[in-house]
């Protein structure tokens, strides 16, 4: 069942709540409630706006705002309400509110707006393995044909090569972490366990939730997001919004994808168990007093954590990325394939004794001195010889088993993370309003 602004209402009468109990987000922020009257007047003005100045893709909305703003005395953008579109911070909360709606509602194309508040990912997930070696191809041949080398002068005669012992990890994981102040520890860890790692600024972008349902989709394995954040309200509201984007997208494209969402610091627990300090809150913190209600005074800062605890940081996200990436998987890869070509590289000497290299290698010398016509005869024999000779490596290289094939250790993931996108609509908010003491 398609979820939006009217089945939010439906399900709202059928279970006996308001509709704003059936959403995760703000009414103005939550992607399922974009069909909500005043967004969806937002979204079809904006929209318009968009066909009418034939914007291009990855237009940056505060220049959009400015090209408004630049029409105000020759023929100004009228708002629904019939006022002129002026250089205002009202209105330029107006224009977000419209493109995030009409982004949503898909009025304007995928990809029409860019974000350049946040940085770009930092992409270690490689799966090229995965799409370079479908499963286990081990053993190519070479020199199956003559192939003179003129600036050589050695003849090689046909081998074998292994290929396909690449350490492909069952799962995708992303480390989301609120500011990019942590990318010196983090980054390190991204390159050598092989993670993605999403730096931000504040609360996660349309934008880039989009990108990271298209990743999962075009990688194909599972993925796994673990959050980083503060603690304080904003951390808290975080991970809850990036995992409410990607349900939105992978509802609106109702695909089935294997996607879950976990914070992962800071929690209260850890900031008790670290001793971290706490910092008075803003005086414009709106959500201020029903955070320390359930939490006690203050908030604490990522920073605190490194500062007094150096190297800890680094260790919890570890210990979490490993849940589900081995981090010995790529060693026992490599030493499968150092095994198995020993066995290769044995059957390979056995065969190519039987064969006289070294008199091939007398006539190719010799062959220099009188090229077209030695060369061509001695390539006249070896073009049924070779082929013998690769043949024969075929017959008696033994076959590698893909079931010896070394595997990545089972995840331990949480029991029940914040977010999974296996669960039903009804479900998945009783995680959402858990987490956020509702």
């Amino acid at each position: 069942m398609r979820i939006d602004y009217e089945t939010i209402g439906a399900l709202a009468e059928e279970i006996g709540c308001r509709r704003t109990d059936l959403i995760a987000l703000s009414p103005q922020n939550d992607p399922f409630y974009a069909r909500v009257p005043r967004r969806k007047e937002a979204a079809e003005w904006f929209a318009g706006l968009w066909e009418r100045f034939g914007f291009r893709l990855g237009s940056h909305p505060r220049r959009l705002h400015y090209v408004f703003v630049s029409q105000e005395e020759q023929a100004p953008i009228i708002k629904p309400n019939g006022e002129p579109y002026q250089n205002t911070e009202n209105d330029w909360n107006y224009l977000l509110v419209g493109s995030l709606a009409a982004r949503y509602l898909r009025l304007i194309p995928d990809g029409a707006l860019s974000d350049h508040r946040n940085p770009q990912p930092i992409i270690y997930a490689d799966d090229s393995a995965i799409r370079a070696n479908p499963g286990h191809r081990i053993i190519g041949m070479y020199g199956a044909g003559l192939n003179w080398d003129l600036t050589r002068q050695t003849v090689e005669l046909p081998g074998c090569y292994t290929q396909g012992f690449s350490a492909v990890q069952d799962y995708v994981v992303e480390v989301w972490v609120e500011k990019s102040t942590q990318n010196d520890i983090l980054e390190p860890l991204a390159h050598r366990y092989g993670f993605n790692l999403v730096p931000g600024t504040g609360e996660t972008s349309e934008i880039l939730a989009r990108q990271a349902v298209e990743r999962a989709l075009e990688d194909g394995r599972p993925m796994r997001i673990l959050y980083v954040s503060d603690f304080d309200p904003g951390g808290r509201s975080m991970p809850v919004a990036l995992a409410r984007k990607v349900q939105y997208w992978l509802s609106e494209a109702d695909l089935d994808l294997d996607i879950t969402l976990e914070p992962i610091m800071l929690t209260p627990e850890q900031c008790e168990k670290y001793r971290l300090p706490r910092t008075p809150l803003k005086a414009t913190e709106t959500r201020a007093a029903k955070f320390e209600k359930r939490f006690g005074s203050g908030a604490t800062e990522l920073d605190a954590l490194e500062a007094l605890h150096p190297g800890e940081l680094a260790r919890i996200v570890k210990d979490e990325v490993c849940r589900y990436i081995d981090p010995t998987l790529a060693s026992r890869v490599s030493h499968a394939e150092w095994e198995y070509r020993q066995e290769v590289n044995a059957v390979e000497a056995e065969v190519l004794t039987g064969y006289d290299v070294d008199d091939f290698q007398r006539r190719y010398d010799a062959a220099f001195d009188a090229f077209e016509s030695a060369v061509a005869a001695v390539e006249s024999e070896t073009e049924e010889l070779w082929p013998q000779i690769a043949s024969e490596l075929r017959e008696n290289i033994p076959q590698y088993d893909p079931a010896e094939f070394p595997k990545a250790k089972p995840a331990t993931p949480p029991a029940e993370p914040l977010y999974a996108s296996h669960r039903d609509y009804l479900n998945q908010m009783d995680h959402y309003r858990r987490w956020q003491g509702k």
